[in-house]
């Protein structure tokens, strides 16, 4: 579920500028707190077992906690534009099986939280990954692999979300409770359908 955005003040589109990609310096802050908040985010974007299953190196999924104009396998994409009422920029994390008003509520308020805090997003990730050695991937960040990675990181990560009472503690604890006790421990204790085609006659 690519989540194309962007913020308007009036009638202009603030993440249009003269920087990287034809993007503002309020759109890379936007993008500096996507990123850095990305693990706990997708404990909301991405909140299925199986969400996770797309989310796997080397298969071109967007598992690169990086932005570029034309890398798909950052998590931040930088559609080519030709007005600046076009300019956006796409998460390409999150899961179709996410609520929306949870999940794009927690994307702005990661992406303020960059504002707000200046949060510089590094470099644009624009080389071709498969070509990186293991030694410069090393310092990419990875969105979480599981279910219960994004909890544990949403449980370390969360402050941002309750500025303004946007989301509030108690959603926030029902949340990474419901998931633990209804889906985290129950998927541990059984074995999946590809486990028993390869096991059973073991």
């Amino acid at each position: 579920m690519h989540c194309h955005q962007s913020i308007w003040k009036g009638n202009k589109n603030i993440f249009a500028g003269d920087k990287y990609a034809g993007l503002s310096e309020t759109a890379l802050y936007y993008i500096g707190g996507l990123i850095k908040h990305a693990p706990a985010l997708l404990a909301i974007t991405n909140p299925g077992l199986n969400s996770y299953r797309r989310l796997v190196p080397g298969f071109e999924a967007p598992v690169n906690l990086a932005y570029s104009s034309r890398n798909r396998s950052a998590a931040i994409r930088v559609p080519v534009a030709s007005s600046a009422k076009a300019k956006r920029i796409e998460f390409r994390c999150p899961d179709p099986t996410t609520n929306p008003y949870l999940a794009f509520a927690a994307m702005l308020m990661a992406g303020v939280d960059g504002v707000e805090n200046k949060i510089k997003p590094g470099n644009p990730l624009d080389k071709d990954i498969y070509a990186l050695s293991p030694e410069e991937m090393k310092d990419v960040p990875k969105a979480p692999g599981s279910l219960e990675q994004a909890i544990e990181a949403l449980k370390k990560d969360h402050a941002f979300l309750l500025k303004g009472d946007v989301f509030t503690k108690d959603v926030i604890d029902t949340w990474i409770d419901w998931k633990e006790e209804n889906e985290i421990k129950p998927s541990r204790l059984r074995p999946t359908q590809f486990e028993f085609a390869l096991y059973f006659d073991a």
